[in-house]
């Protein structure tokens, strides 16, 4: 089932101080507060014959992080063949845990789009396109957001992809390669992007890091040799959910949800199947309120466990499905991952 965020306009005051100072989880409480819609999605992939693990993350109607969930806020049931005939349905023991109480730090491959339509309105002033502008300060307010030991990396594209800083700590170093120029203006070679972070983040522990790959454009894929289906089953075994921003014009933004079109779709379609959210910018101008928001989710993600009893198990190599239900205060989310039994 299709999930996605739409940030809002009117970002709270909460949201604002974040996005200057960062933030914890133990210093969030107004994030739960009035809360009248829940927003679930994640990774899980099997890691044995009996368990599953991922990142989760929950977000109420703002997109600002739910705080405090327990295990038993979350409830997965395992379902395999046709359940309608055979009944073959399961119920898991779940264990949750802030990032933080985890142990893990965050790991981030993030995305940038200098394909020829982000050359629109010269900055005479500064020297550079104004969207160009725009989405470097939003990622640099990303990077300064970050925690002491999590990591990043930076990489830059139009029809070529080229990682211009490898996965450090640094926020200095992640800055300069933010302001690093390149030879850029040609086509938009997204989905090569999002699979040069997946298969970064590999080599990132997945027992000490929650990874995930945040990734921006403003126009449609056409110029990557890696097509969909190839990215999405690259982050889905591996467990690594994609965040999607998308700078389209608001012509292209149409409601009720479920009636995107073009780009715009397909990157609701990335969000949705590898465990992320998807964000649209009605404008270049608010880049940074919305890689704010992504940097507090990941913050306040959870880590998730699934154990299946093995008595009931289907064989190896069976197609399963897992149900993740979240109740917070009674507001219900859900969203489902497939995945081979090992």
């Amino acid at each position: 089932m299709k999930k996605f965020l739409k940030l809002t306009l009117a970002i709270t005051a909460m949201l604002c101080v974040f996005m200057i100072n960062g933030c914890d989880e133990d210093s969030n409480p107004a994030a739960t507060q009035n809360v009248t819609q829940i927003n679930a999605n994640g990774s899980l992939a099997a890691t044995s014959s009996t368990q599953a693990s991922g990142t989760l993350v929950i977000a109420d109607q703002n997109g600002s992080p739910i705080t405090g969930l327990t295990s038993q806020n979350v409830t997965v049931n395992l379902v395999w063949g046709n359940m309608a005939q055979t009944g073959n349905s399961v119920t898991a023991n779940v264990l949750i845990q802030s990032v933080s109480q985890s142990g893990k730090n965050i790991a981030v491959a993030m995305t940038m789009d200098y394909s020829g339509s982000m050359e629109k309105y010269w900055n005479s002033t500064l020297g550079e396109y104004q969207q160009i502008i725009d989405m470097e300060n939003g990622v640099k307010t990303f990077v300064n957001a970050l925690g002491t030991n999590d990591i990043c990396e930076i990489i830059k594209f139009d029809s070529y992809v080229e990682v211009f800083q490898t996965f450090t700590s640094s926020k200095q170093a992640l800055i300069h390669a933010v302001d690093s120029s390149g030879y850029f203006g040609g086509s938009t070679a997204l989905y090569q992007s999002i699979y040069t972070g997946l298969e970064d983040l590999d080599g990132i522990s997945s027992s000490s890091y929650a990874r995930a790959v945040v990734a921006f454009t403003d126009g449609v894929e056409n110029a990557s040799s890696v097509n969909f289906n190839t990215m999405i089953q690259k982050a889905n075994q591996n467990a690594i959910p994609v965040y999607t921003i998308g700078l389209f014009d608001s012509t292209l933004h149409t409601t009720p949800p479920g009636q995107y079109s073009g780009g715009e779709r397909t990157l609701v379609e990335i969000a949705d199947s590898t465990g992320g959210f998807y964000f649209y910018a009605p404008n270049a101008a608010q880049l940074a309120q919305i890689y704010g928001s992504i940097s507090g989710q990941l913050a306040n993600a959870y880590t998730i466990t699934i154990t299946w009893p093995t008595a009931t198990l289907p064989a190896s190599g069976t197609l399963v499905t897992a149900l993740i239900t979240v109740n917070y205060n009674g507001l219900i989310s859900q969203f489902q991952r497939d995945f081979i039994m090992p």
